[in-house]
C-alpha cells in the first residue's frame, strides 16, 4: 500500500495518509481521516478544558462549588461526591436510537441532559481549585497532577513538593517558574534539568549544582554563564545580584541571546528509533509524538505515558492499546472516539464522562457499566446486533469515522487547551468558526499597581496577601489583546508567598493565566518540520565537510538555533 495525499476538509491543507496509517484504519474498521493530524488534534483539545475554574452551584444538592463548567450552560453540573455516589445513575437517561436522525445530534440531546461532573480531584486533601488531578496535597491551580504537596499554579507535576509554577516537574522540590525538570531542588526559571540543586536561569543542565545562566553543562559546580568559578567568586557574583524583576528580565534575555549561540540537539528526550516528535524517551516506531513515553507503534499522540502500544490520535493518556482519536482517557483499550473517561474504558465506541465502563456506545456519565447505546442498558446480545445497526447507519450518514464535532464541545476555544498549543484571536477564532467566550467584565478594586508592586524580596510585607495586585498585562491596549485569558488583578496567597520568602524571590507582576501563557511559549510547537544538522566541526563522526543527516524536527527553518543531529549533539555537549 502507498502513502495517499489527502486534503484537510477543515484547514483545506493536503495531508499524507501513510501506509502504516491505512493498515490501522483497516484493523480496527474506519475510514480513513477527513482532518490532517493537526485539526485532529486541535478538535480533541476543544474537548479539554484543565485550568479555566468557575464558581457555580451544584445542581444537585444547590452547594456553592468549583467547576470546569461556566454558570450559565444548558446542561446540570453536580459536585464529586454527589456525582460518584449511588445517586446518581445515568442510565435514567437512557433513549432509542433513531434511525431517522443523525447519529451526533441524538448523541448531544443526551449530553445536554445528563449530569456533568463539576471537575476531578481524586483523593485529594485541601486541593479544592486542581483538576484531571489525584492524591495531592494542600495544592493550589494545578492541573494534569498527581501525588503533589503545596505545588501551585503549574501542570504535569508529579511527586513533587513545594514548587510554584512548573510545567512538567517530576520528583522536584522548592522550584519556581521551571519547565521539563527532574529531581531539582531550589531551582528557578529552568528549562530541561534534571538531578540539580540550586541552579538560576539554566538551561539543559544535568547533575549540577551551584550554576547561573547556565546552558548544556553536565556535572559542574560554581559556573556563571557558563564560565567556571571559584567557590568564592561565584558566591560574591551571587550576592551581588539583586533578585527584582528588572534583573530576572535582563537575566533571562542574557539567557536567551546566549542560547543561540550553543547547538541544541534536533528533539529533546532519548532512546527513540525510528520515532520523529518531541519530548519522547522510551519509543519505539512512534511518529509525530508529542510528550511521550513508552509509545511502540503509534501516531500523532501527544502526552501518552506509560505502555502504549498500537494507537493513532490520542491525547492525555497513561495506558492504552488499539484505540483512537481518544482525548483525556487514563487507560483506553480497544476503544475509538472517546473523551474525558477514566478507570478503564475497553471496546467502547463514542463515549464520554465514563467511569470503567466495557462495551458502550454513544453513553455518557455511565459507571462500570457495560452493554449500553445512549445510556440505554441492553442484554449481550441485543447490544451487538443494535451496534452493528447503527454503524451501517453511521456509514451511510458519513459519521462513522469521525470524531466529535467542534460545535458540540462543552468549551469555547479559548476556554479550551486549543488555546494553549494553538494561541488565536478571538477574531480568527470566529473566522474558523470556533466559539468563543467573552469574560463578563471585571470590577476588581486594585489596591496595588504594578508600579507600586515591592521591588526586591526584602521590601514585601505580610499584609501583601491582603491586596488585589494589577495584572501588568493591563498596561497597555496590546498587553490585553495579546493575554485574552487574562484575569486583570491577583492574589498572592499564603501558601506562595512563604514560597517566594524561602527562595527570596520578588512578587509576580502577572496574573496566573498570563504568566501560564508565557511559560507555553519556552517550549517549542507541536510541530515538526524536515531539516538537515548544522554541524560543520571538524572531529566529529562526519570528519570533515557538513554532516548530512536529516531528521524532522519542531525547530522550525527560520529559528536562530544551532540544531544538532543527536551524535554531533553528543560529540559537543558531553
Amino acid at each position: 500500500m502507498k502513502s495517499e495525499m489527502r486534503k484537510c476538509q477543515n484547514c483545506k491543507n493536503d495531508f499524507t495518509i501513510e501506509p502504516d496509517d491505512f493498515g490501522f484504519y483497516e484493523k480496527i474498521k474506519v475510514p480513513p481521516p477527513t482532518f490532517c493530524p493537526e485539526c485532529r488534534y486541535i478538535r480533541r483539545l476543544l474537548d479539554r478544558n484543565e485550568y479555566n475554574f468557575y464558581k457555580r452551584k451544584c445542581n444537585a444538592t444547590g452547594k456553592s462549588i468549583i467547576s470546569i463548567y461556566r454558570p450559565g450552560l444548558l446542561f446540570p453540573v453536580y459536585e464529586q461526591e454527589y456525582w460518584k455516589s449511588d445517586a446518581f445513575d445515568a442510565r435514567q437517561y437512557g433513549r432509542d436510537f433513531d434511525f431517522n436522525r443523525p447519529f451526533f445530534e441524538q448523541y448531544e440531546k443526551l449530553r445536554q441532559v445528563v449530569p456533568h461532573l463539576a471537575l476531578v480531584n481524586s483523593r485529594s486533601e485541601n486541593s479544592e481549585y486542581t483538576n484531571q488531578s489525584q492524591d495531592n496535597k494542600e495544592c493550589y491551580m494545578l492541573v494534569t497532577s498527581g501525588s503533589n504537596e503545596k505545588c501551585m499554579y503549574g501542570s504535569w507535576c508529579q511527586n513533587s513538593h513545594f514548587c510554584g509554577d512548573c510545567y512538567m516537574a517530576f520528583k522536584s522540590e522548592f522550584c519556581y517558574e521551571s519547565v521539563n525538570i527532574a529531581r531539582c531542588s531550589k531551582c528557578i526559571w529552568c528549562q530541561d534539568c534534571s538531578d540539580s540543586v540550586q541552579l538560576k536561569f539554566c538551561i539543559d543542565c544535568r547533575g549540577c549544582l551551584d550554576c547561573f545562566g547556565c546552558i548544556g553543562l553536565r556535572e559542574k559546580q560554581y559556573h556563571w554563564f557558563n564560565k567556571a568559578l571559584t567557590k568564592k567568586e561565584y558566591d560574591e557574583k551571587l550576592k551581588q545580584f539583586v533578585f527584582d524583576r528588572k534583573s530576572i528580565k535582563e537575566s533571562m534575555e542574557k539567557l536567551m541571546k546566549f542560547r543561540i549561540t550553543i547547538p541544541v540537539k534536533y528533539y529533546h528526550g532519548s532512546q527513540i528509533p525510528n520515532s520523529t516528535g518531541d519530548y519522547i524517551e522510551n519509543c519505539k516506531l512512534a511518529r509525530y509524538a508529542f510528550n511521550c513515553k513508552e509509545n511502540k507503534d503509534t501516531a500523532y499522540m501527544q502526552d501518552a505515558w506509560l505502555q502504549t502500544e498500537d494507537c493513532l490520535d490520542c491525547t492525555e493518556i497513561i495506558i492504552g492499546q488499539l484505540s483512537y482519536e481518544v482525548q483525556g482517557v487514563d487507560t483506553p483499550h480497544r476503544s475509538i472516539f472517546i473523551r474525558s473517561c477514566f478507570n478503564s474504558i475497553t471496546d467502547s465506541c463514542y463515549c464520554d464522562m465514563c467511569f470503567g465502563v466495557n462495551e458502550c456506545f454513544g453513553c455518557f456519565g455511565l459507571k462500570k457499566n457495560q452493554y449500553c447505546i445512549l445510556n440505554k442498558q441492553y442484554t449481550r446480545e441485543a447490544y451487538f446486533e443494535l451496534k452493528k445497526k447503527i454503524i451501517e447507519y453511521m456509514q451511510n450518514t458519513k459519521e462513522w469515522g469521525e470524531y466529535f464535532p467542534s460545535h458540540v464541545s462543552p468549551f469555547t476555544y479559548n476556554e479550551s487547551m486549543a488555546q494553549d498549543y494553538f494561541p488565536i484571536t478571538k477574531k480568527e477564532a470566529l473566522k474558523k468558526g470556533y466559539a468563543w467566550y467573552d469574560r463578563p467584565t471585571r470590577d476588581y478594586k486594585v489596591s496595588l499597581l504594578t508600579k507600586d508592586l515591592p521591588r526586591t524580596p526584602s521590601d514585601i510585607r505580610e499584609n501583601i496577601t491582603e491586596e488585589t495586585i494589577q495584572c501588568s498585562s493591563q498596561n497597555s491596549s496590546y498587553g490585553k489583546e495579546k493575554y485574552s485569558l487574562c484575569t486583570t488583578a491577583f492574589k498572592i496567597t499564603p501558601l506562595e508567598l512563604s514560597l517566594y520568602k524561602i527562595l527570596n524571590l520578588p512578587i509576580p507582576e502577572k496574573c496566573f493565566p498570563c504568566r501560564r501563557q508565557d511559560r507555553f511559549k519556552l517550549r517549542n510547537p507541536r510541530k515538526l518540520w524536515h531539516r538537515a544538522c548544522m554541524c560543520e566541526k571538524q572531529g566529529h563522526f562526519h570528519k570533515d565537510g557538513k554532516c548530512e543527516e536529516e531528521f524532522k524536527t519542531s525547530y522550525a527553518p527560520d529559528r536562530p538555533e544551532i540544531v544538532y543531529c543527536e551524535q554531533c549533539y553528543q560529540q559537543e555537549v558531553y
